[in-house]
């Protein structure tokens, strides 16, 4: 019996720490759950701009998928040139790539703006700021639209330098 009564006290010692800490979590989680509420009320009047936004980014896939694909000819080209010791097929590109270059250097700028940008949008939603909001969607959407314009320039690129290996 002796020591049953510890026991007992430090159960419920325990036990009521867990209950204050599992009603805390609970107020938090209803918090949330209204916070999430009030961002989809709030992204509802946004609705033409988030279609817009999906069908950009499917768009944007489509254009990586096709350029994958024209990474993955390219490097077959590579290794068969390698194979057959033309280095001239290889190397003689070299103005091409810096063009390649130059436009990844420009959709990485165009990435991190976009970014920017819609972090932005995300915190003028927050303010409940819907004009601000709005004016960053769009200035977010405006810049994804050159990515995908960027993609395509890159893809026509791969194009090109597949066309000369051919």
């Amino acid at each position: 019996m002796k020591k049953f009564i510890p026991l007992a006290l430090a159960f419920s010692v325990l036990t009521s720490g867990a209950v204050t800490v599992s009603a805390a979590n609970q107020e938090k989680v209803q918090v949330e759950a209204h916070k999430r509420g009030q961002h989809f009320k709030q992204m509802k009047n946004f609705e033409k701009q988030v279609h817009k936004a999906n069908a950009l980014k499917i768009e944007r896939l489509e254009i990586q998928k096709d350029i994958v694909k024209k990474k993955d000819q390219l490097f077959d080209l590579h290794v068969k040139a390698g194979e057959q010791k033309v280095k001239e097929k290889r190397s003689a590109n070299k103005a091409g790539w810096q063009e390649m270059k130059q436009i990844h250097q420009e959709l990485r700028t165009l990435h991190s703006k976009a970014h920017e940008t819609k972090k932005a949008m995300h915190e003028a939603l927050r303010a409940n700021n819907e004009k601000l909001a709005l004016e960053k969607m769009n200035q977010w959407l405006s810049l994804n639209e050159k990515i995908n314009n960027k993609l395509s320039e890159k893809s026509a690129k791969l194009d090109e330098v597949l066309a000369k290996h051919k």
